[in-house]
């Protein structure tokens, strides 16, 4: 392929990226970048930058659009390698390398390195392994430009999508491009249930004495970016959400960025006080959808080349195709079936990821039991097994006893018979009441239908 031809394929891909990456970086770092080579035989692209450190950003925080873009305009089989070719000065103006060199941005990263764990934050969740495509679009947009700028736009701001979806990738890697851009920030990073055990502890032994309360306004009060996720698991209790709903508006008077995720929208968290989700509602709201099956291909070839996996594309795409439900399975299904061939001593192909996954299905569907699928329904409903169980016929408890009985029905095939004999004894007919009450609002209520999907997925994805 002629230098040409290079030059105007980087042409392309530079015409994208200007749409769609962060445009500080993109004016920033992408001049002096281009494609030396594209090697059709090893499905190569290499694109060189000027420097090491340019190499390094480029290749930590601007790889996912680099490679979305090169995957449209070239082809998705082609893998990315970053190098370095430098230059002579004058080919290079002042304005490309002027960023590059800051002398204290090594000490930053350095900083923000060892603050991250003392904030709560995973290092290993950054942009650059954040694989965006049509599904995470919009909520990776709004994340980068809070990263760049806490506090001043889409405050707060509202994440919501199914399990293993990738909220909590993004939301950290908001909280570690902070720590590098913004050390000087200080950042609390708890999950809704680690916030609410604060709260019950703070109450439990602060009875008497209010030295514990005060430490625990005074620590969540004096932050410059709080970010709570599954912010949903303090609904339906009062004195967290009440703690909640101060520290909430404290943080937003003082201008400072709140950060939020749940399986599901404010309005419907069903036991979340109207205070809260108004607020929840007041800045930016974003989802994650499913990723299409492209945006599969593209995250398991990330994935296989990360961990070194070399599993075939065949194989590869045999899984994407299969695999619809979420990230966090399809990445495990990955490994399992690389896992179970090699352990076999087998090359991994199409035919054989079939076989294994089967197993995996079954495996799976068979450690399904009643206590989880109402351990999972109990939890999204904020209310208690005990409370399912019970014989109050509140709607509050109605709706998710019923919704119980339809998913063990569905899910483990069980007689209505036993399923009453579990749920408090009820009837017979009482089982079959509840389970077509359900089926007759998953077919004329789509929000509902929506909601019982959700449910399903955290049962399929619990431990």
């Amino acid at each position: 392929m002629k230098d040409t031809r290079l030059d105007e394929i980087w042409k392309s891909v530079k015409g994208e990226l200007e749409v769609v990456a962060n445009p500080s970086y993109f004016k920033a770092y992408i001049p002096g970048c281009y494609i030396k080579r594209i090697d059709e035989t090893d499905k190569v692209i290499e694109v060189t930058t000027t420097s090491e450190f340019q190499r390094n950003f480029v290749e930590e925080r601007l790889y996912g659009y680099i490679k979305e873009v090169c995957a449209k305009i070239i082809g998705p089989e082609f893998r990315l390698m970053f190098t370095v070719t430098k230059k002579e000065p004058t080919q290079i103006s002042i304005n490309d390398l002027g960023p590059l060199f800051k002398q204290d941005d090594n000490l930053a990263e350095e900083n923000a390195f060892s603050k991250a764990r003392e904030y709560g934050i995973n290092t290993q969740y950054s942009f650059s392994r954040f694989i965006v495509g049509n599904n995470n679009r919009l909520a990776y947009a709004v994340s980068t430009a809070i990263a760049d700028a806490p506090g001043k736009i889409y405050n707060p701001f509202f994440l919501y999508s199914s399990v293993g979806l990738g909220k909590t990738h993004l939301i950290q890697a908001i909280g570690n491009e902070i720590l590098k851009k913004h050390p000087e920030k200080i950042i609390i990073y708890k999950t809704g249930e680690e916030f609410l055990n604060e709260v019950i502890d703070a109450i439990q032994r602060g009875k008497g004495n209010s030295t514990k309360r005060t430490a625990l306004k005074k620590k969540y009060r004096n932050v410059d970016v709080l970010i709570i996720d599954d912010v949903h698991s303090i609904a339906g209790k009062d004195a967290t959400q009440e703690e909640f709903f101060h520290t909430f508006n404290t943080l937003y008077m003082n201008h400072k960025q709140i950060i939020l995720t749940s399986d599901r929208p404010p309005h419907e968290i069903r036991t979340l006080e109207e205070r809260l989700s108004s607020r929840f509602s007041s800045g930016m709201i974003a989802d994650i959808q499913k990723p299409d099956y492209e945006t599969r291909i593209a995250i398991l070839r990330s994935k296989n080349e990360e961990l070194k996996l070399n599993a075939p594309d065949d194989a590869i795409e045999y899984i994407a195709s299969t695999v619809e439900s979420n990230i966090r399975e399809l990445e495990a299904k990955l490994l399992q079936t690389v896992t179970t061939a090699r352990s076999q001593g087998q090359d991994l192909t199409k035919e054989l990821a079939s076989s294994i996954m089967g197993n995996i299905e079954k495996q799976k569907q068979s450690r399904i039991t009643y206590s989880s699928i109402m351990r999972e329904v109990a939890k999204y409903y904020g209310v208690t097994i005990k409370d399912i169980k019970g014989s109050r016929r509140l709607k509050t408890f109605v709706l998710p006893r019923q919704v119980s009985m339809y998913f063990i029905r569905e899910m483990t095939s069980s007689g209505f018979q036993v399923i009453g004999e579990f749920i408090g004894n009820r009837d017979h007919s009482t089982i079959v009441h509840g389970v077509e009450k359900i089926i007759d609002l998953i077919k004329t209520d789509f929000d509902f239908a929506k909601e019982v999907d959700q449910i399903k997925n955290n049962i399929l994805s619990s431990d």
